[in-house]
């Protein structure tokens, strides 16, 4: 794993139209040294294989085990524009309709207005600047062994 990069293991299981249908294990990555304490594979316990369909990369083919890379400060961005800005949003709504009203029905009515201000905000950047929201590279690992492909099997 290089320096930044945020990386899963998984099994392509098959390919359609230029796009690898890729499952994964559920546990964390330890990219960052959290280990076993990782949130994302406390939350990921118990349930079944992670899916996802990422455009395939040239000699990639099914049964392949590859690994599903995320540079780290891509996935910190989209991290803000999701969780932070919304949350930001929402307190300033609510200061602003407690500012502007001072009652505690329009604090409430500004903070959905400010929420859903910055999903719309959010959205639109995305679609407006593609850029800003990662997209995971594929890319092959060529011996494995401490996973088996059992491991990953997924009927879809």
């Amino acid at each position: 794993m290089s320096a930044g990069t945020i990386e899963h293991r998984g099994v392509v299981q098959k390919i359609e139209d230029g796009l690898a249908i890729v499952v994964m294990e559920t546990s964390g990555c330890s990219a960052c040294g959290q280990g076993g304490s990782c949130g994302i594979g406390k939350m990921a316990a118990g349930r079944p294989a992670t899916v996802l369909t990422l455009p395939a990369t040239p000699g990639i083919a099914a049964g392949d085990m590859v690994s599903v890379a995320l540079p780290a400060s891509r996935l910190t961005l989209a991290a803000l524009l999701g969780y932070l800005f919304p949350a930001f949003a929402m307190l300033f709504g609510a200061w602003l309709g407690a500012a502007l009203a001072g009652s505690d029905g329009a604090t409430a009515l500004g903070a959905i207005v400010g929420f859903v201000a910055a999903l719309v905000i959010a959205r639109v950047a995305v679609a407006l600047l593609p850029g800003l929201m990662p997209m995971p590279q594929l890319q092959p690992l060529r011996a494995n062994p401490q996973v088996s492909q059992q491991e990953f099997h997924h009927e879809h």
